[in-house]
């Protein structure tokens, strides 16, 4: 039987009157919150043996990995043992440790990665494009910093630091993300690029694209930073589809199927979660990743769109990073947490430096120190940083 979550979850009581052999779940990171109810009624089901498929075991903490081992292996991962195992091994910057954790999970992970099964599939690489700020970014940061300073002190609660980050990550993609920033008479203009670092890079990078043959897909974490992006395709005379939340059922089979058949469509615009999973794009050989996710496997999937089978050119991931902002310290974490998910799949294999479980935790204190990060460049000067980027040295490519 093939069935959707959704169908499970309402016919649960049915399907657990029912004796079956094998349960397989694509997906199966959806699994890696033992409270979820998806969760929760899959176990009920009468199942000897359980497989998960899923590219991304480990995506935050190993919390998260137990929840998978404990569902296909309940007697030898039980429920209680969770806190015991995330503190035995919770240390994986010591190499037995991360070794002893290795050891721990293989007899249950089959591992197989594009290069074993898809040796003609072409290269993906990655570029960091760090883009400066224009001078009214420069001042909505400072602004957004200091109205309430308050919460950087001993009282501070994690919900206003958040509150604090999220305003800063609206700041460094446009102003215009906050309310009465664009000019009273709006009309669109030149001002859409010149007031955000980020847009004024991708203006730049979208002409060199576009002149050289390539097609884009562009992801981002804000509806409302793909809403400003849609009005630059618009005045720039690009032709792009979109897809996010929104787009439900046949809209969203047609907005796919038009990328994918009509050549001439240029960029396509997708927010990070709803066109982050189970498209295939292959149309497209430039992924611009336009703002990271805390999570860094909803960005990997974000490049899988375009990198998987069919695809017949190498690919290209930009990501855009603005310097001496929080999202540098947002792309340190990110680093941080892919650095477990090796550790705890490849062995210890440590490839981009060292991390504990812990330390991509994020309590008050961490948040307060991601948010102060390169707060003194920012306030040396009040003149914009932006500046003209040598495309062709950076990309490596035609």
């Amino acid at each position: 039987m093939l069935a959707h979550y959704e169908v499970v979850i309402r016919d649960n009581t049915f399907l657990q009157k029912l004796p079956w052999q094998c349960l397989i779940v694509d997906e199966g990171h959806r699994l890696k919150n033992s409270s979820s109810v998806l969760y929760r009624q899959l176990k009920e089901l009468r199942v000897p043996f359980s497989l998960l498929l899923t590219g991304t075991p480990v995506q935050n903490n190993l919390t998260e990995l137990y929840s998978l081992l404990s569902f296909v292996a309940p007697d030898v991962f039980p429920e209680s043992r969770l806190e015991a195992f995330v503190q035995h091994y919770n240390d994986v910057t010591d190499q037995s440790v991360a070794s002893a954790l290795h050891s721990v999970v293989e007899p249950f992970l089959l591992r197989r990665v594009k290069s074993e099964v898809m040796e003609d599939l072409p290269a993906k690489t990655e570029v960091v494009l760090y883009t400066g700020l224009s001078s009214m970014q420069k001042n909505y940061y400072k602004a957004i910093l200091t109205k309430d300073l308050s919460a950087f002190g001993e009282g501070g609660s994690k919900t206003r630091l958040m509150n604090i980050l999220t305003q800063l990550r609206k700041c460094v993609n446009h102003p215009y993300l906050f309310d009465g920033a664009e000019p009273e008479t709006f009309q669109l203009g030149e001002h859409l690029v010149t007031t955000s670092g980020k847009l004024y890079v991708i203006d730049k990078l979208l002409n060199h694209l576009k002149q050289r043959g390539h097609r884009v897909l562009m992801f981002s974490q804000m509806t409302r930073m793909l809403d400003i992006i849609q009005d630059y395709l618009g005045y720039r005379g690009y032709s792009y589809e979109r897809l996010d939340g929104s787009v439900r059922g046949e809209e969203r089979f047609l907005a796919v199927r038009n990328f994918s058949e009509d050549e001439q469509t240029f960029v396509f615009l997708l927010s990070t979660r709803a066109g982050g999973q189970g498209l295939n794009l292959v149309g497209a050989d430039t992924v611009v990743i336009v703002d990271s996710d805390f999570n860094p496997q909803n960005d990997l999937q974000a490049a899988a769109r375009a990198h998987r089978i069919g695809q017949t050119r190498p690919v290209k991931v930009i990501r855009l990073v603005t310097r001496h902002s929080v999202e540098e310290m947002v792309l340190k974490r990110a680093m941080a947490k892919l650095q477990m998910t090796s550790t705890v799949i490849e062995g210890g294999q440590f490839t981009h430096g060292t991390v504990s479980s812990s330390s991509v935790a994020t309590d008050s204190a961490r948040l307060s120190d991601i948010l102060k990060f390169g707060l003194d460049t920012l306030l040396g000067s009040e003149e914009s940083s932006i500046v003209d980027e040598d495309f062709e040295r950076i990309l490596g490519r035609q």
